[in-house]
């Protein structure tokens, strides 16, 4: 009997803990969503008396189309800062934002190469390139920060490389080495950074040029 009692435990706390690790993604896609949200119902909320005034909306078809023009507006809001973005002007003035960003908000940094990764394609691109770095009696996965001079076939250039830690990819060391013993890795820098998020599960995928998605 108490052998029952405790399998049926058992199994109720492996389902929980289960559907806990199952929601957990899916909650935090929606405290992201509820973020995204509030931005467009602030925005609603200044639309809606113009368009209420001289449109006429007061159902719930109107809202939505408040709702929908306030989506409109910041995704065009976004496409003009993009626009301005590649002027020099504009260049200038975010750099000197971002400056003074990172003095009172340090981890700007991360977040903005998170979302370089994430974003990806030719607009977005990462400035830490995942390498694979050649140490003494071993090697590791890590991300090239910059090199002097610029050309990669160099093997004297002097490269400034970030090796990351685990499982917070972030709290790592920088270190100066040659060109000579880096080697560039072709995987997405998301894979290479979830690698070591994961203790380094996927990193012989990585390593030999598989996606990590592949099974």
């Amino acid at each position: 009997m108490k052998k029952h009692v405790i399998g049926h435990l058992s199994f109720l706390r492996a389902t929980a803990i289960g559907g806990i690790f199952f929601l957990l993604p899916l909650v935090v896609l929606l405290f992201f969503l509820g973020q995204i949200g509030q931005v467009v119902f602030a925005v609603a909320v200044q639309v809606q008396p113009l368009l209420g005034e001289y449109l006429g909306i007061n159902d719930a078809t109107g809202y939505a189309l408040v709702f929908a023009i306030a989506v409109l507006l910041i995704v065009l809001a976004c496409f003009v800062a993009g626009i301005l973005a590649g002027r020099s002007v504009s260049r200038q003035f975010t750099g000197w934002v971002e400056k003074y960003l990172l003095m009172m908000f340090p981890r700007y940094a991360i977040f903005k190469e998170q979302l370089s990764g994430n974003i990806g394609g030719d607009i977005a691109k990462n400035r830490l390139k995942p390498v694979k770095v050649h140490l003494e009696g071993y090697s590791r996965l890590a991300f090239e920060v910059e090199r002097f001079p610029e050309d990669a076939s160099d093997a004297s250039a002097s490269v400034t490389l970030f090796l990351p830690g685990a499982p917070d990819p972030w709290s790592g060391t920088v270190i100066y080495t040659t060109g000579d013993r880096v080697e560039p890795v072709t995987a997405p820098f998301p894979d290479v950074l979830g690698a070591f998020e994961k203790l380094g599960t996927d990193t012989q995928k990585i390593l030999q040029g598989i996606s990590v998605h592949e099974s």
